[in-house]
């Protein structure tokens, strides 16, 4: 089974730097090592001595890398969209857009980085990835993407079941149901194609939120706004539902005290990492945990059907910074400029919130008889 290993935290705390490191250690263990950056910046190049392209590349025994690159998947990615869009819609040869001509619009390059991420992950031909992103709460939405799908496709999906151009042109009439039936679009092949993309969602759920096939650590060094930010980003991942394996503290001696991050984090492991000098990696590459043991990190959402009671683990967050409402069947939390709707389960769906407090690091919900509907908590 492939993995995934990625790095939340700060910009500039040396989060490229240890993932290289990450890429190499797994490589020296005899696994086929696949190292992805999307990072404009020529860091990773100046670190692998290697000018980084689109396509893998070998930089060391059992370790390839490349650098993705947005324009370059959009060439791509856009020929299978023409190719799908065929199937349903006729594009006359006078209208041929190219995809030289394609612009990127704001947040689209996050579509792009995630599928090419999963074409990697489900090619089987690497049995690590280790992704060097951006680290950032972009980073989280971007790996957040089934998810959010997930939700839209449940709530909106009915919409689509029973599709039928010719009802839908009946009832309009004039010359838009003309218009509507000469598209000749094919329901049934619509239909297929959405059951597609619920497949690819499930498939990208089933990753984010499993820990042996997406694996997150928080990097930070010691200063006061690396370490509040990277715990932040830590309680924002907890709305992609993303656990958090342990800290890598970048640039601690081993004679340094982390006693002070250690209470930070807890109860997440921290490990300090030496800095990178005269490109001698091995001290990184002794210092670095095992990534083989699976850490015993909190999960992001645990339910207590006995004492109905559900616990969502939010670090990093003050009780004014979080937000809880209940929409039917439907717990919506807002923290870490997110939201995370959960789908309550059948035993709690009949029950409406009693109580909302939030115990750093926890929201602990209480349920009772339900008697009202889109109840807002302040806390």
């Amino acid at each position: 089974m492939s993995r995934i290993i990625t790095f939340i935290g700060k910009a500039g705390t040396g989060q490229t730097t240890i993932a290289i490191a990450t890429a190499k250690w797994f490589s020296q263990q005899g696994k086929e090592v696949l190292f992805v950056t999307h990072n404009p910046s020529p860091n990773a190049e100046i670190l692998l001595k290697t000018p980084l392209t689109h396509i893998p590349q070998v930089v060391a025994p059992n370790l390839q890398a490349l650098q993705l690159q947005a324009t370059t998947m959009l060439d791509q990615t856009w020929e299978e969209v023409k190719q799908l869009l065929s199937l349903y819609i006729p594009i006359p040869d006078s209208e041929e857009i190219y995809s030289g001509e394609l612009i990127l619009l704001p947040g689209f390059d996050s579509l792009l980085y995630f599928n090419a991420m999963r074409q990697y992950y489900q090619s089987g031909d690497y049995e690590v990835i280790v992704y060097d992103s951006r680290g950032d709460l972009e980073t989280l939405r971007m790996l957040g993407i089934p998810g959010m799908l997930d939700w839209y496709f449940q709530r909106f999906g009915k919409m689509f079941e029973g599709f039928s151009l010719h009802k839908i042109a009946d009832s309009i009439g004039g010359p838009i149901a003309s218009a509507i039936v000469s598209a000749n679009v094919d329901a049934a092949k619509v239909q297929q194609g959405l059951e597609q993309i619920r497949s690819w969602i499930a498939e990208g759920t089933a990753v984010v939120g499993d820990p042996r096939k997406l694996t997150s650590y928080l990097v930070t060094h010691n200063e006061p706004g690396a370490i509040a930010e990277t715990r932040w980003l830590w309680g924002s991942a907890q709305q992609i539902n993303l656990v958090a394996n342990g800290v890598l503290a970048y640039q601690y001696q081993e004679s340094e005290d982390i006693s002070d991050l250690q209470q930070v984090f807890a109860p997440l492991s921290v490990t300090p990492i030496p800095a990178l000098k005269e490109d001698n990696w091995n001290p990184l590459l002794q210092a670095l945990p095992d990534f083989n043991d699976n850490h015993q990190a909190p999960l992001p959402l645990k339910i207590d059907l006995e004492s109905r009671q559900l616990f969502v683990f939010l670090p990093g967050f003050t009780k004014k910074q979080v937000k809880l409402t209940q929409h039917g069947n439907e717990l919506t939390v807002e923290a870490g400029e997110q939201r995370r709707n959960i789908f309550l389960p059948p035993d709690l769906q009949k029950l409406a919130i009693q109580s909302g407090k939030f115990e750093e690091p926890y929201l602990i919900v209480t349920f009772e008889e339900k008697q009202e509907q889109g109840k807002v908590i302040q806390f």
